[in-house]
């Protein structure tokens, strides 16, 4: 008798650089009780896709989990699924790094189990039409994706009854379409609910075939699910009823519904599951899908309509948040200077493995993104693929012999503009000439970390959401983190701040008369000039190591338009952490204005309220040293902050007195627990009021950075250059 079949899939994943506890915790809830009760059933047989983060992860700490794994293998109860190592989206990586990575998790399961499987679980389901060529070319031969993929091409639900082949240029794969309808009953339905949407489906179709594949975090991870999964035994409950009603129903891994005669041909369109596409719209796009998706609803109409409605797509995040695609660039530069080294030299790859594999582990999807999970806004995720791309460009460096400081002008980020980049052995500096002559990124090669990483506040479609949160989940039902809303903490309202330019270094400023260190704060003040948008001119002087840029922009007044021309030069030394920077400002018609000229700097080490991260205004330690503290400092010239932790410290100083402020970067954002403040780094603000005419006012900075004690010795003498 030929039975129903559902086919059931498992992913379990965890980012490069989160907590330890995270994966503990994960773990203990979620990955190991799922397969110790699976062992238990018999009559359930799964997929399993982790990715190689979390498998190392498990070999170190939980290596009896290996052994379960092996066992389940070995009684034909899990197949495994490979995909890429460090879990990256596919098509936002070279097409070599993504071949590389799935060969690394396919041999990584050969060499621990002894299993080199050719189902792929593609990460967040994201596809784009030219993929299958890419992945027969990995030997991989099928892989399960949403059936909402295959409805945005025109297909029926009822259509979806088995396996689908695609192509690209002849080469063919195998699609699984997964049911949203089961993603969502499991584990948050009822059993009963999850029995009979499987019963009427073979009521139509005996011989038909269901695809479940989904978040292994689900089962125990989620809030609240692994007492409603274990505790509470709605795990055990499911696996009860599919082993009982095993008389028309088989529980089969994925690679046996691959198996299975094809119901058709399908070409997709670019796109991911349905949520994925709604987040990655611009805020006001955000709101206006969410709005006509629920008028469709109201009107009855959505599941007649709901097919042509859809969001963007996941390289649409890049131009949603630029910190994301700053990352992103960085990436590919290390990518492709690595491509160039082994084909300019390639009887020495061997020396380049460490490279690579850093260069892999900063291509993990988790911070690229944002949606109802953490993902860019959580620093020290971010912290961790910048870490590793760091590693990976220093070994270049030093696997290339470069030495001094070099530099390189291209458009860095994509944007159209040119950048300029400048390099020694102690950092690497991205400067942005065509919006405000902005230091984009600095990054500390001899430490591995990225001291710029901070994250500028926008407004999300899901603020709206904020004032109708409840700080715990009501009646302690267990829903899918796509229906909360939930907050962590109450008052979050104040610190939906958005900034309207990047928050990064030396930035300028010309404030109003009126502006405080409150105003600013709340981002409510009055700028005067237009130099923290539009472009500079530059030049890069090779024998000085000299980069300088100037504008000739405006003060905008009551009384009338003032012109202003301001110069900024950046002076580099080989082997040196420390950059000196000096403006020069004139008044362009030789006019004298008074004016309130501040530069600001954004750096992060990552805690805010820790002791042992603070700051230091002329070498004194303030009562409030807290790197999430707020304070302003008459007539200081130097304000440093340290990380102990990490025994690392930047300062900046000038020569000339200033007010400085100091602010901490608060933005708030969804995670699986609710809305959250999350520290992203603190403001640096130098505040200068000047007379400005003919003859130029000069502002002499020191930018140092790197080891905490030689950064103390050195961050209050700020040393003299040539003009």
């Amino acid at each position: 008798m030929t039975k129903f079949q559902l086919a059931f899939g498992v992913h379990n994943h965890q980012p490069v650089g989160n907590f330890e506890s995270v994966f503990e915790e994960a773990h203990k809830n979620a990955y190991l009780p799922f397969l110790r009760l699976l062992e238990k059933h018999e009559g359930v047989s799964i997929s399993l896709h982790q990715s190689g983060i979390l498998w190392e992860w498990q070999r170190t700490h939980q290596p009896e989990f290996f052994e379960l794994v092996r066992r389940l293998i070995a009684s034909g109860r899990v197949e495994l699924m490979t995909g890429g190592f460090y879990e990256p989206i596919l098509v936002a990586v070279p097409e070599r790094d993504a071949l590389g990575q799935i060969a690394m998790l396919t041999d990584y399961l050969g060499e621990q189990f002894n299993s080199r499987p050719t189902g792929l679980w593609l990460t967040e389901r994201i596809w784009e039409p030219h993929l299958p060529k890419l992945l027969a070319a990995a030997g991989v031969t099928y892989l399960p994706i949403d059936d909402t993929h295959f409805i945005y091409s025109g297909f029926e639900e009822d259509q979806l009854t088995g396996p689908f082949v695609t192509e690209s240029e002849g080469h063919a794969i195998v699609l699984l379409p997964i049911q949203k309808r089961l993603r969502y009953l499991v584990p948050f339905g009822t059993v009963d609910e999850v029995m009979a949407h499987l019963r009427a489906q073979a009521e139509r179709s005996p011989s038909g075939m269901a695809v479940y594949a989904d978040d292994g975090e689900k089962f125990g991870s989620w809030p609240n699910t692994h007492k409603h999964c274990y505790v509470d035994g709605w795990l055990d409950s499911l696996f009860e009823a599919l082993e009982e009603n095993s008389d028309w129903l088989e529980v089969i891994p994925l690679s046996r519904a691959a198996g299975r005669k094809p119901v058709g041909r399908a070409y997709l369109p670019s796109a991911s599951y349905e949520e994925m596409l709604h987040w990655s719209l611009p805020p006001e796009a955000f709101v206006r899908y969410e709005e006509f998706e629920k008028w469709l609803k109201a009107q009855k109409r959505w599941d007649r309509y709901g097919r042509f409605v859809r969001g963007g797509h996941w390289r649409a995040f890049l131009a949603k948040y630029e910190d994301a695609n700053l990352m992103h660039k960085k990436m590919l530069r290390v990518s492709r200077r690595l491509e160039e080294f082994e084909r300019r030299l390639p009887d020495r790859r061997d020396e380049t493995a460490s490279v690579r594999d850093r260069l892999y582990t900063s291509q993990c999807n988790c911070p690229y993104w944002h949606g109802v999970f953490g993902g860019l806004y959580l620093s020290h995720i971010r912290q961790a693929v910048f870490s590793s791309m760091i590693a990976a460009e220093r070994g270049l460096r030093q696997l290339l012999g470069e030495k001094g400081v070099s530099a390189e002008v291209y458009d860095f980020d994509a944007d159209g503009c040119a950048e300029v980049l400048v390099a020694n052995d102690g950092y690497t500096a991205v400067f942005r000439p065509g919006s405000g002559g902005m230091l984009l990124d600095f990054s500390l090669n001899e430490f591995d970390f990225a001291l710029t990483d901070t994250l500028t506040r926008r407004r999300e479609g899901y603020h709206l959401k904020l004032t109708g949160a409840v700080t715990q989940a009501a009646g302690g039902k267990t829903t899918s983190i796509h229906e909360q809303v939930l907050a962590k903490e109450d008052g979050l309202e104040q610190y939906l701040v958005e900034d309207w330019y990047l928050k990064r270094c030396f930035i300028d400023h010309f404030f109003s008369r009126d502006t405080t260190i409150e105003s600013f704060n709340s981002g409510r003040y009055d700028e005067e000039g237009d130099f923290i948008l539009e472009a500079y001119e530059h030049s890069w002087h090779r024998r000085e190591g000299r980069l300088s840029m100037w504008r000739d922009g405006h003060l905008w007044r009551p009384e009338g338009i003032i012109p202003v021309r301001v110069e900024k030069h950046f002076d580099f030394e080989p082997g040196s952490d420390r950059v000196v920077v000096t403006y020069r400002l004139a008044s362009g018609d030789g006019r004298e204005a008074e004016v309130n000229f501040a530069v600001e700097n954004n750096f992060n080490f990552l805690a805010g309220h820790a002791s042992d991260r603070y700051h230091v205004i002329d070498n004194r330690r303030p009562a409030d040293s807290y790197l999430d503290s707020i304070g302003r400092h008459d007539s200081a010239r130097v304000l440093a902050m340290v990380d102990d932790y990490r025994g690392l410290a930047v300062a900046v100083g000038s020569e000339r007195p200033a007010e400085i402020w100091h602010l901490p970067i608060f933005t708030v954002s969804l995670s699986e627990g609710g809305f959250e403040k999350v520290y992203q780094g603190t403001t640096i603000v130098h505040l200068y009021r000047v007379r400005l005419a003919a003859q130029p006012v000069q502002i002499r900075f020191s930018l140092i950075a790197g080891a905490r004690d030689k950064v103390l010795e050195q961050a209050f003498v700020v040393p003299a250059v040539s003009d």
